[in-house]
């Protein structure tokens, strides 16, 4: 039986890796352009706080909060490969290509910004969202954000507790 766990716990993060495949990469490049990049790194930034409470009366110098933030890049293209499941649930690579096009486009950037869209924006933003694509993602929508706000919330609770090993390790957790 400890192999066998032993082989799960080895094994389980490389086959997630190893599912990148073209379709995977297409879905997160359409995830970065949609802005889950971004979010994902504020996310990141919002683990230190809530860190550096369980840590306030050990004097920690700053230079060790730096170091725990070095691995931002690769925490997040972490959370981007494991939300990219959630849209490989729902949609097809011909729907996620027409996405990126859209996310791609100015009026998908300001639309993703939530920037206010000038008439000629707003004519393709309608147009989009009555295409074939912009209904199933009416459809599917709630469906893919709860999916990745679980992904999200697991992403986050997994690396609050990566950083927190790596304090007790580095000793800080002694009086």
């Amino acid at each position: 039986m400890r192999a066998f766990i032993l082989m799960l716990i080895c094994f389980v993060p490389g086959a997630l890796l190893a599912q990148t495949d073209d379709f995977h990469n297409e879905i997160m490049d359409m995830m970065i352009l949609k802005g889950d990049e971004v979010a994902a790194s504020l996310s990141y930034h919002d683990v230190f706080p809530k860190l550096q409470r369980n840590f306030v009366n050990k004097n920690i110098d700053s230079e060790v909060w730096q170091e725990l933030r070095l691995d931002e890049r690769q925490q997040v293209l972490e959370y981007i490969t494991q939300g990219a499941m959630a849209y490989r649930q729902y949609l097809n690579r011909d729907e996620v290509a027409d996405l990126s096009v859209f996310y791609a486009s100015n009026t998908g950037q300001k639309y993703v910004m939530d920037k206010e869209l000038n008439a000629q924006e707003k004519k393709e933003l309608k147009r989009f969202l009555n295409s074939e694509v912009g209904q199933i993602l009416s459809q599917k929508g709630d469906s893919i954000a709860l999916a990745l706000d679980q992904i999200k919330k697991d992403w986050t609770a997994s690396l609050f507790k990566k950083k927190m090993r790596q304090l007790i390790k580095g000793g800080y957790l002694k009086n």
